[in-house]
Formats: C-alpha cells, structure tokens, sequence
C-alpha cells in the first residue's frame, strides 16, 4: 500500500455510504457530450468508475451515474470483493468496455490476465 492510504467515503444510492481506509487504484469518466471522445453514447448521461484497495486487501469499485435531465436523479453504486479479479467482473455488465479498459490499464493487466496453459 502507498502513501496514498486515508479515509474515504463512497456514496450509495438508497443505502449507507461506505467508509474504507485504503487508496484509489484506478478511475476512469465517460463525458456526457456527445461531441466528446469519451462520450457515454447517451446524451446528458456519464459514469465515473473507481477502483480502491483497503488497507485490509479488499476491492471496492464505485460506480456514480451522472444525468443532467430534469426529473432524473444521480445514482451512485458501490460493492466489496475480496480480489481485484471479481470487482473487474463485477464492473464488465455495469460500465462500457472502454471504461473498463482504462480501469484494467490503470489496476495493471498482469494482475486481472487471465491464466492460459
């Protein structure tokens, strides 16, 4: 674990936010713009992912769902695993492959490759 260890909070929809000691490992945002590269491919929507490793070796992936349509509410989304291989699971059905990519390049793919013999 680096210097980078502290308390953070991460906020859930309907249910307690989460408190962990631990680090930021990976993140990655799609744009709600449409003229923008890292467009979410639904106008006025975006996603911003984290990964994060406790101090005690736990995965946590945050999901926030960002809107800016009248009448729609931002959602935030966050679950623990006890590996970095069942968070990238877990991320795969809930965020774009190319978000996702940027969190594998960001947790470094040696430590999700899948093994081949």
């Amino acid at each position: 674990m680096g210097d980078d260890v502290g308390t953070i909070i991460i906020r859930r929809t309907g249910q307690a936010p989460l408190r962990i000691r631990g680090e930021e490992l990976a993140r990655s945002a799609s744009s709600s713009n449409n003229a923008s590269p890292s467009y979410s491919g639904s106008v006025g929507r975006s996603q911003e992912v984290a990964v994060y490793r406790t101090a005690a070796g736990k995965y946590v992936a945050a999901i926030t769902n960002l809107t800016s349509w009248q009448g729609e509410h931002d959602a935030y989304d966050a679950a623990v695993f006890s590996g970095v291989k069942p968070c990238v699971e877990y991320l795969r059905d809930r965020v774009p492959a190319w978000v996702l990519q940027h969190i594998i390049e960001g947790l470094g793919e040696e430590s999700v490759a899948e093994e081949v013999d």
